[in-house]
């Protein structure tokens, strides 16, 4: 079983990694010569988790040939991604948010359990009503959150300067998210004061897994 200090150690690394690839994009972004590593901080991720993901998927060899044809293209067209990577990373940034605000949201229909109550259940076990009600409403609001940063990439993007646009993407959008789940908790803290309330580390296992609960039985 995985222990607390483990997971703070796992979840300090991913966020100096974290961090470090931000500082790396944006100064790709905001300082002139860098197209090779704005072109590769842009697509790698992307590449590595579209990778994995088609080794786990159940059409293996598809998935696998999808993946090498989309790198053979990308090859193709090295040097006009270069020249353009900073739209490489407006679709990166605008597809996490979006996709993210989708998967709440979409959580949210009649027939699923919320996201952030799969996260409550998988802490707690079971909930009172008040709890699934309470956790059905920050589903909305995360939804709301993230269909909020998402135009917001968007219209600083077409509206303001690069460097205006690449602080909010590499940083700024980070920081609400943190922002967010520590008003958060004070709100449930208030809403719910009869609950035991997990700390930092319940939470990180919580996030970590959800989506164990799927559609109602």
């Amino acid at each position: 079983m995985v222990t607390k200090n483990q997971i703070l150690i796992r979840s300090l690394i991913l966020g100096i990694l974290a961090l470090g690839y931000a500082l790396l994009a944006h100064l790709s972004t905001v300082q002139g010569g860098h197209g090779t590593l704005g072109a590769l901080l842009a697509i790698g991720p992307v590449g590595l988790i579209a990778l994995v993901l088609a080794w786990r998927s159940v059409q293996r060899v598809l998935g696998l040939g999808a993946w090498l044809l989309a790198a053979v293209s990308i090859a193709a067209y090295w040097d006009e991604l270069k020249a353009q990577f900073v739209w490489a990373y407006l679709i990166q940034q605008v597809s996490i948010y979006s996709l993210l605000g989708l998967s709440f949201g979409r959580s949210l229909a009649l027939d699923r359990v919320p996201l952030c109550t799969q996260m409550a259940l998988r802490e707690y076990g079971t909930l009172p009503a008040d709890a699934i009600r309470y956790t059905r409403q920050v589903t909305l609001a995360w939804t709301i959150f993230f269909a909020v940063t998402t135009a917001t990439l968007l219209l600083l993007f077409f509206a303001a300067p690069l460097g205006v646009w690449s602080a909010f993407a590499n940083f700024g959008a980070a920081m609400l998210v943190i922002l967010m789940f520590a008003i958060e908790n004070r709100v449930r803290l208030c809403i719910l004061p009869n609950m035991t309330h997990g700390g930092l580390i319940s939470t990180i296992r919580a996030v970590g897994g959800f989506g164990v609960v799927g559609h109602r039985s």
